[in-house]
């Protein structure tokens, strides 16, 4: 991995990853090793020169400024880079480096020492330092207005790479007023840096001083750790003339906290890049109204470096578009609308480097660019996509379930008042028989309630904008909601990489019922019979289908004749480490392998960690694309009082339905034992429910378990014995942490996002593991009532929940496999479907 100070080369192109700047001071003798630091370790009066290093011009000094313009002039949308005046000039220099704080660090990244003070730049002073070979020096300028967070408690690199919060929200609002000139800001209350990656501290010419490892003195020149980013934009007067009109502004996928230190990761497809696909993306801001009338046609704001690499497919301004950008790559998006024409435009630039395959903002770096919107050629320019306001109407009619899987780019419909699993296949809390809608559950109306990105925090909305908060027809359409047998919602999604979306239908402002959209390309193969089940594993598309090593599913059980889904409901992607993506296996690739959580016996899904860690990052949308929530309550609720407010998380303590007479058979309408019936509450997509964990006995013990559960065998031990709730030394079930597999049970936690279990079925081996014998269980962030609905427990357990009457789960901690009970609903865990 790169760090600091290091070039990146990218398929030919020389990308500058905050490098440190290393001049020659006269000394141009190379050290002879044997003399270097003669006392090492000894805490010593260091000679430093420190100055500011040369702000970069975006452009491109000696570039040609029309080299990213779109194609010759007149076309539908030119974007034209601008030579940038430097803001460092005359006074805009900080006189001197203020809250300076420098960090020694050994070869390892252990701290050696930290001191803090004031110099004046361009100047030569000392600074207390251990002598050293190979050591690292952070150096930071907080700014005079002390922006950013000291790192004075961080005892190792590490640490500081893993800090996100390096200058907070309201301070990040401060430093923007200095690309404004508001309220007399300068760049003195900016903050500069330097990270050092090979330095040595040695004794030379009667003084100690710092050398490169080629034995040349070291000038420290740090750098703005800000990206300057300014946009003019311009309508053309003849569409202004044909009704066209400037509607919103937005600058998008900007990431959402500055770093010192990157955290990159390399892609096949961009090179190297920074920050990791898993960080934190925002809009930097939205302009509408009167903010886009009091813009003016300009707007400049600092943004943290986002580096999305180099695309050799964007090959022509044409060609630069989200088809070949990095999904995490920032744009600017010009939405136009004609109100005559019922058309809405959006004109999307991506912002980067001069040349048109350049997505790189970098750090200390200014970035300029006019946008001239000329046209309406949205069928010619495939920068410009139009929003088609009318209402979808899909003839592609399905059995209604609470889940629908999606492809991407497909379209659906369904009788909102049917159910699969309901009494005659009619939805008995919406109507009565089948006859008669009931009271007050008449549908008026249907709106997309969330969606997410199809790449985290960053990429295409999953379904896509509304036109506007009254009409959301363009994505989710009801007809004829007043008649129970003719009644019809209508759906469709875009082509993304796929997602989850929940769509809501409203009697006047009460949902009175939901249903979840999982927009995937997985499709899994169900059966008839038993001797059908090899030939499904193969045919299931993006994936595969499982059978577990319980006798529940052998020849004669009660699941012979059923299948497992490969992943978690909602995930984005199946696989392991080391099967379908190859052995390194990204953080990314662990979170794609997240599913939704589940409160037991609610049929709503609430949004997972967005980075495998117990941090809150919201990753979920609204129709215009703005981030919402979910709501935590600590009461208790009915199964109505749940329906009407899908996106609340109940924390109650003793758990959520204990005033519901029939709660025991939410999601099992037989009671207690497998196979089961599936509900109306049951969260699965037609054809596949909730599993039932046991059939026969259910008393925990091992015998009854081993015998008469879904799970038997994944805690079975070396000699054969099944246990639960205890220690095991496990010969099928293996960790995976940290790049490496082991079936140990000291396994440690470290929330580990890449963390999470393999179970090898059958005669499996780890070295012989694919994606038919092998059953991958991400160990992800759960919600927790004890913890008031936020994220936790990162790394620590792979939970499943059952179907069975007492909320029975499967869990995979760090040191055991449990089959157990729990008498407490409003824990939010993973569901794994089982073929109806």
């Amino acid at each position: 991995m790169a760090g600091i100070g290091h070039k990146l080369e990218t398929k030919g192109v020389i990308m500058a990853l905050l490098s440190l700047v290393l001049i020659s001071t006269g000394c141009e003798d190379k050290i002879d090793p044997s003399a270097v630091n003669p006392s090492e370790g000894e805490t010593v009066e260091v000679t430093l020169n420190l100055g500011i290093a040369n702000e970069e011009d975006g452009a491109g000094a000696n570039d040609s400024p029309t080299s990213k313009a779109g194609s010759n002039s007149g076309s539908a949308l030119e974007v034209v880079p601008v030579s940038d005046v430097r803001t460092k000039s005359g006074t805009d220099i900080p006189d001197q480096f203020y809250n300076l704080e420098i960090i020694q660090y050994s070869s390892t990244g252990s701290k050696l020492k930290n001191q803090n003070l004031t110099a004046t730049t361009g100047t030569t002073f000392t600074a207390s330092l251990q002598t050293a070979s190979n050591c690292k020096l952070l150096l930071i300028a907080r700014g005079s207005s002390n922006y950013f967070s000291g790192l004075s408690g961080k005892g190792t690199l590490d640490a500081v790479r893993s800090v996100t919060d390096i200058i907070v929200e309201a301070k990040t609002s401060n430093i923007n007023k200095i690309a404004t000139d508001a309220t007399g800001a300068t760049l003195a209350d900016m903050p500069y840096y330097l990270l050092l990656e090979d330095v040595n501290i040695i004794y030379e010419d009667g003084r100690y001083k710092i050398q490169s490892p080629q034995g040349k003195d070291v000038r420290l020149l740090l750098k703005r750790l800000a990206v300057k980013v300014r946009l003019d934009w311009i309508l053309d007067e003849k569409m202004t003339a044909d009704k066209y009109t400037l509607k919103e502004v937005k600058l998008c996928q900007v990431p959402a906290h500055y770093r010192l230190i990157p955290q990159t990761e390399s892609t096949d497809k961009w090179g190297e890049v920074y920050p990791s696909s898993i960080a934190e993306f925002v809009d930097a801001y939205r302009l509408t109204g009167t903010e886009l009338t009091d813009a003016n046609g300009t707007q400049t704001v600092w943004i943290p470096a986002n580096a999305r690499g180099i695309s050799s497919y964007s090959n022509s301004p044409y060609y630069r578009n989200k088809t070949n950008a990095n999904p995490a790559a920032t744009y600017a998006e010009f939405v136009v609308d004609n109100s005559e024409k019922k058309e809405r435009l959006y004109y999307r630039v991506y912002l980067g480097g001069n040349e048109t395959d350049d997505f790189n903002l970098l750090e200390n770096t200014n970035y300029h660019w006019t946008v001239n919107i000329n046209k309406a050629d949205y069928a010619n320019d495939p920068r410009i996509q139009l929003l088609d306001q009318t209402p979808v109407i899909s003839t592609n009619e399905q059995p209604t379930a609470n889940c629908f899987m999606m492809k991407p780019g497909t379209n659906i419909c369904f009788n909102p008042y049917e159910h699969e699993a309901g009494t005659d296949g009619w939805n008995t809390q919406l109507t009565t028989n089948g006859i008669t809608i009931q009271p007050n559950k008449t549908i008026d109306r249907v709106e997309v309630f969330w969606q997410t990105k199809d790449a985290g925090t960053s990429g295409d909305l999953v379904m896509g904008y509304i036109v506007d908060n009254t009409n959301h027809q363009n994505l989710v359409n009801l007809t004829d909601g007043d008649k129970i047998k003719d009644a019809l919602i209508h759906v469709k999604v875009p082509v993304t990489n796929g997602g989850n979306a929940v769509i809501a239908a409203y009697s006047g402002e009460t949902v009175v019922w939901s249903w979840h959209l999982w927009i995937t390309d997985y499709v899994p193969t169900r059966i008839n019979s038993f001797s059908e089940y090899a030939a499904a594993q193969t045919s299931s598309s993006n994936g595969t289908v499982h059978k577990y090593d319980s006798p529940l599913f052998q020849e004669g059980g009660v699941y012979a004749a059923n299948v497992m889904m490969d992943r978690d409901l909602g995930a984005r992607k199946g696989g392991f480490p080391g099967i379908t993506i190859g052995e390194d296996f990204t953080v990314m690739d662990a979170v794609n392998t997240f599913g939704l959580l589940y409160q037991w016996g609610r049929k709503d899904p609430f949004f997972p960690s967005a980075d495998g860690t117990n941090k809150e990052t919201d990753i979920i949308y609204d129709g215009n694309g703005f981030s919402t929530g979910i709501k935590n309550t600590h009461t208790q609720a009915s199964m109505n009082t749940a329906i009407a407010n899908p996106s609340t998380f109940y924390t109650y303590s003793n758990g959520v339905w204990n005033t519901e007479s029939n709660r025991t058979k939410f999601w099992n309408a037989d009671g207690n034992m497998a196979p089961g019936k599936k509900t109306i509450y049951d969260p699965c997509p037609k054809g596949w429910k909730v599993p039932n964990i046991f059939a026969n006995d259910r008393s925990l013990s091992n015998d009854n378990i081993q015998a008469n559960s879904i799970f038997t065998n994944f805690g079975k031990t070396s000699s054969g014995t099944f246990v639960y709730n205890v220690n095991a030394n496990y010969s099928k079930f293996l960790y995976y942490y940290n790049n490496w597999y082991g079936s140990y049970t000291s396994v440690p936690d470290n929330n580990n996002p890449k963390g999470g279990r393999l179970f090898l079925i059958g005669d499996a081996a780890i070295e012989t593991k694919t994606i038919y014998n092998s059953v991958w269980i991400p160990a992800n962030a759960e919600r927790h009532c004890i913890n008031n609905g936020k994220l936790s427990f990162a790394g620590k357990y792979g939970h499943m929940w059952g179907a069975d009457d007492e909320r029975y789960y499967q869990g995979f901690k760090p040191t055991m496999v449990e089959v157990n009970i729990i008498t407490n609903s409003a824990f939010g865990w993973p569901v794994r479907c089982i073929q109806q």
